[in-house]
């Protein structure tokens, strides 16, 4: 009972905090809470993988510059990649001075390219979709909570073919589909509640069809959800952790609350993109 107080409250605090955030700060001040959440997670990230040789300075550097991309554009985003590249291999040129650093540099290198390519730009697309509009954001949660929760709770109760045995070895396939199909239904429900302007290049979001993309988008985002979120719990089972920090009472640590988004905030983004306006 206690267990299950403190995770309420927390989420309630998260709930009405994201609420605010999203609804009322400037992208340009949103994105910079952006850095700090990604740059937490990404502490996170290093205390699970625990790599031989690191730099918190580079990978905070490198975070900053696709923030800067994301956020004003300039530099471009392959640009970007490029500085990133560039700037943590001469880290490792000039830290890896010693022979038996060799054993580790592989994974140390890979670790560094990780938080980058795993964490700031997939999440940085929170930032675009905030840009398109508050409701985009509202969409893509809640459809992801929508999922999330009957994925669980449908999942343990009739879950028996198990589809991530090492990653997730309670998640089922009956909760995959139960999430692709309740994220879906919720993705029409996304629309009543956080409506948008226009769906399909101007029609009208009332027409069947634009339902019926709202549906596919929502079907898309809990099927995402569903591979993303496991992604991380390799990297937590790898660690022998079952959370990836305890800043969050209840819920553990900032990438288990981002781990879903991972995916779903680019998939998202570029559904809305290419189909949606």
């Amino acid at each position: 009972m206690k267990e299950f107080l403190t995770r309420t409250t927390t989420a309630v605090f998260l709930i009405i905090g994201a609420y605010v955030i999203i609804k009322f700060v400037p992208p340009l001040y949103f994105s910079l809470l952006l850095f700090l959440l990604i740059s937490a997670g990404a502490y996170e990230f290093i205390k699970l993988t625990a790599p031989g040789t690191y730099s918190k300075i580079v990978l905070l550097l490198s975070g900053a510059a696709v923030g800067l991309s994301f956020t004003f554009g300039k530099p471009a985003l392959l640009e970007t990649i490029m500085i990133v590249v560039v700037l943590n291999g001469l880290f490792f040129l000039f830290a890896v001075r010693r022979q038996e650093k060799l054993a580790t540099f592989v994974r140390d290198i890979g670790i560094h390219f990780a938080v980058v390519f795993y964490l700031y730009i997939p999440l940085y697309f929170l930032l675009e979709l905030k840009k398109l509009g508050a409701n985009y954001l509202f969409f893509l949660i809640f459809v992801i909570a929508i999922g999330d929760s009957f994925a669980y709770f449908l999942g343990r109760a009739i879950g028996r073919h198990k589809i991530y045995p090492v990653a997730s070895p309670k998640k089922s396939l009956e909760g995959l589909i139960a999430a692709i199909v309740f994220a879906a239904v919720s993705g029409w429900l996304a629309l009543l509640v956080f409506p948008v302007k226009t769906l399909l290049n101007g029609m009208p979001v009332g027409t069947p069809l634009a339902v019926w993309v709202a549906v596919v988008s929502g079907g898309l985002t809990g099927l995402f959800s569903q591979l993303s979120d496991p992604i991380e719990s390799l990297f937590k089972r790898a660690a022998g952790k079952k959370d990836s920090g305890a800043i969050l009472p209840g819920h553990g640590g900032i990438l288990d609350r981002v781990d879903s988004y991972v995916f779903c905030a680019p998939v998202l983004y570029f559904i809305i993109k290419y189909f949606w306006v």
